[in-house]
């Protein structure tokens, strides 16, 4: 809510009109993960595996099958899919389009609805071109861009800062002591994130506590994924939250912001003793953690998906359940928020893992674009990080096969209900 209503007074600054705004809530069953908008045309939409049109809205409007095959015809293949799978970058050359697939962004599909509905009531029907788009991508970088938390300005920024806790749920003691656990066996552990070390200072340190540093061996803020696996900015020493430098060889216990892949694998080489050490990465975005750790760097991803414990894992599942899970080693933290889980799922779109209708052989794979790429580029995926801080470190887990688009096996504690079969 604090991510829409920041990026409504935004637009309604440039000049839109104030509709666009409204209650969040309202539109809950709207909401959906890794929705794509045709910006040129005003539609939104869901996407199968080899780039199908599974569902499709114009603004906030479902389109019938007829109507959707008036647009983009009778074998309804988004024209755009292959650049999209191809690169999985969340926008399309000139911005053709934009999938939405993380929770600073998803209040924008909301936002873009209502615009369409105003144009088309204005115009008195549908527009022959949309090139909205530009001012609400405009919007995302007045609230969101890095200098707003220093000068407490954009809205969303002043929002977490004046109360942390109202965002941002603290780790269970388990984490605390499975990361603790994890730094054994000459393993080393890396915290590292695209945000600024200001905002990511207060993140962490709301998360895990004001020693949050003991539990990692390098900090690594600002680091500009996915460009962090391609390019190669140099790292940027920090002290005392300010820039100090370029730095060309990185240091334990030390604060960098920027950088490059290939002079952190470096370090890492170091400081294991290994030329080639394995890397396992916790990641939450397919777009910016899962494909570029995969396909840059050959790391292992465990992807954080909250839509499995919301599809799948709800109280009532218990019985089902139980037999799945071992005994925790440490004391963690399962509970999932209702409110939360409500604009997770969504009737109007269906599962973000299956669409029954493009499944005739109900083999129960993964089918939906978003499927594809989490069995492709994830050797796991847990609903929060909670579920594998509660397991011995050596467990062992089954690894999703990448040969095998849509394959489940990577599910961890169990397959999300969708794919149950």
């Amino acid at each position: 809510m604090l991510a829409y209503d920041s990026l409504c007074e935004s637009l309604i600054k440039k000049g839109y009109n104030p509709k666009i705004k409204d209650k969040l809530s309202v539109h809950k069953d709207f909401i959906c993960k890794g929705l794509f908008l045709d910006s040129e045309k005003g539609n939104i939409l869901k996407l199968s595996h080899d780039g199908k049109i599974l569902r499709c809205s114009h603004g906030t409007r479902m389109l019938k099958r007829e109507e959707l095959i008036s647009v983009y015809g009778q074998d309804l293949h988004w024209e755009h899919f292959d650049e999209a799978v191809g690169h999985v970058k969340s926008h399309g050359k000139n911005h053709t389009y934009r999938f939405f697939e993380n929770y600073f962004d998803i209040p924008a599909l909301v936002c873009c609805a209502h615009i369409v509905d105003i144009l088309d009531n204005e115009n008195g029907g549908p527009c022959e071109k949309y090139n909205f788009w530009k001012d609400v991508y405009e919007a995302f970088g007045e609230i969101y861009i890095p200098s707003q938390f220093t000068k407490n300005a954009g809205g969303f920024f002043p929002g977490v800062r004046e109360n942390p806790r109202k965002y941002l749920q603290p780790s269970s003691n388990g984490v605390k002591e499975w990361l603790k656990e994890l730094k054994g066996d000459n393993r080393v552990i890396f915290l590292m994130t695209s945000s600024a070390i200001d905002f990511a200072g207060m993140v962490i340190e709301t998360v895990l506590g004001s020693d949050w540093r003991n539990f990692f061996d390098i900090y690594l803020t600002d680091a500009r994924k996915p460009g962090f696996f391609t390019e190669s900015n140099k790292f940027m020493l920090i002290e005392d939250g300010e820039k100090k430098g370029e730095v060309n060889e990185l240091q334990p216990f030390k604060t960098y912001a920027n950088g490059n892949y290939g002079d952190l694998m470096k370090f890492l080489s170091k400081q294991t003793g290994k030329p080639n050490p394995n890397v396992l990465y916790f990641g939450d975005s397919l777009c910016s953690d899962s494909f570029p750790a995969k396909v840059f760097g050959n790391w292992d991803v465990a992807l954080v998906l909250e839509e499995m414990e919301a599809e799948g894992y709800r109280p009532d599942l218990t019985d089902v359940l139980e037999p799945k899970r071992k005994v925790p080693k440490h004391e963690v933290n399962l509970y999932i928020d209702p409110e939360e889980e409500q604009y997770v799922l969504s009737d109007c779109w269906g599962s973000f893992f299956y669409h029954e209708e493009e499944d005739p052989k109900h083999d129960k794979h993964m089918n939906t674009y978003w499927g594809r790429i989490i069995s492709q580029y994830n050797a796991i995926a847990v609903p929060t990080v909670e579920y594998i801080a509660g397991m011995p470190i050596d467990y062992k887990y089954k690894r999703f096969k990448r040969s095998d688009v849509g394959n489940t096996d990577g599910f961890y504690p169990g397959k999300p209900k969708p794919l149950l079969t």
